[in-house]
């Protein structure tokens, strides 16, 4: 959505009586107050209909998978070549509350690099496995997981920091679960809120970020597209 701040001046004063040949003189009409938009990926209104009508695209991709790959790659391309800037995107990913997203379709950093050199036209899938990450701007809670339903999941905790359009991420836990058996295992030390991005770490480059889904480039070069998940698909996926 786009913010709208206005700055009003000050209180109009009721005019006093004027001579009559100052009345006939053309009253000062006050000034309105000055208004400024925020523009962000959400707000569709002010983007460019190229743009627009790409987002719509892959906004119906993450719905129900009925766009070809190639198309929604080709409408990913143009998502990115926007360059749209951030707008409190952390807020729209981590909230708070904590959200969910579910990973939709992947185009791998080497169908990527073909398409850039004019070699190919692009492409990518549509995940099959329940892939979710969760993000919880309020403490930097991190999470990204595979989960088969009520069976077995495998996830990954850490924490994250964003500055701008990198979300960097640092694991430090590994979680299995097979049926009611849980077990956790640390891989390293929890790096606390407020810690700084190094060049060794994981990280996403997003280009949009909407309520409905998001999309980055990560270290490697692939993009993903995400789609926001709802109670009933993390009830049938087993995701806890």
């Amino acid at each position: 959505m786009a913010t709208v701040s206005a700055f009003c001046g000050t209180p109009l004063r009721r005019p006093q009586a004027q001579p009559a040949a100052a009345a006939a003189l053309p009253r000062p009409r006050p000034r309105l107050a000055a208004v400024r938009v925020q523009a962000s990926a959400a707000a569709a209104s002010t983007l460019p209909p190229a743009v627009s009508s790409a987002a719509d695209l892959v906004k119906r991709a993450a719905k129900d998978g009925s766009v070809p790959p190639k198309q929604v790659f080709k409408a990913l391309r143009t998502l990115e070549a926007a360059k749209l800037q951030p707008a409190d995107w952390n807020a729209t990913i981590g909230g708070p509350p904590a959200n969910r997203w579910r990973l939709v379709f992947v185009a791998g950093a080497k169908t990527v690099t073909a398409a850039n050199k004019g070699k190919s036209e692009g492409g990518g899938f549509y995940f099959p496995l329940a892939g979710c990450q969760r993000y919880d701007a309020s403490n930097g809670d991190y999470s990204n997981g595979i989960f088969l339903g009520r069976l077995a999941a495998l996830t990954f905790d850490g924490t994250y920091v964003m500055q701008g359009k990198i979300l960097a991420f640092n694991i430090d836990t590994l979680n299995l679960r097979l049926g009611g058996w849980k077990a956790s295992f640390p891989l390293k030390s929890r790096r606390q809120g407020g810690w700084k991005r190094e060049k060794a770490d994981p990280f996403f480059s997003f280009f949009w970020v909407s309520d409905d889904f998001i999309a980055a480039r990560g270290r490697s070069g692939g993009i993903a597209v995400w789609a926001r998940t709802s109670p009933q698909w993390e009830l049938e996926k087993g995701v806890v």
